[in-house]
């Protein structure tokens, strides 16, 4: 025979999700005749059955010691992700100058350049680098420098002003 505290728990579970799929069910229910009038009704039934899914995990948790369980992974994953992310800086810093770069006009292949005190034509830009030929070389740029550094664009001249009175 089972132990009176395990049947007790799974009792416990089952009504807690009865009452769990009621109260969303009645939701659901409340949202669509407000739907009706209100259509970014949808984004707050979203959000309340989220909030409403989430108390009822961490009532869960709190009743069944998982919390600290829960904390520690929390932790761990928090100082896991500091690290990470403090590594992909430059990287992602890189990532997001090539997105810029890609989109400026004045800036495409062929266009001849100075970045980083290093002269050349652009032979290549990819996301993270990009390939300048310079005198007998190719000249590796990571995308960066061309945010963080003055960058000379030749062959192009500034538009002219006309001015009349």
């Amino acid at each position: 025979m089972a132990a009176p505290g395990l049947l007790q728990s799974v009792i416990e579970v089952a009504l807690a999700a009865v009452i769990l799929a009621t109260v969303l069910t009645a939701l659901r229910l409340l949202f669509r005749r407000i739907e009706r009038h209100y259509r970014d009704a949808v984004k707050l039934y979203y959000f309340v059955t989220s909030l409403i899914v989430i108390i009822a995990l961490a009532v869960a948790a709190y009743r069944y010691g998982l919390v600290d369980v829960l904390v520690g992974s929390l932790t761990a994953l928090g100082a896991m992700g500091l690290v990470l992310g403090l590594g992909l800086v430059p990287w992602l810093s890189d990532v997001y100058s090539g997105l810029a770069l890609m989109l400026n006009p004045h800036i495409k292949i062929g266009t001849e350049v100075e970045v980083a005190g290093k002269r050349g034509r652009i032979i290549l830009i990819t996301l993270t680098t990009t390939r300048i030929a310079g005198d007998d070389c190719i000249i590796i740029v990571p995308n960066r420098k061309f945010r963080d550094e003055v960058v000379t664009i030749y062959g192009t001249k500034p538009p002219e002003r006309i001015v009349e009175f």
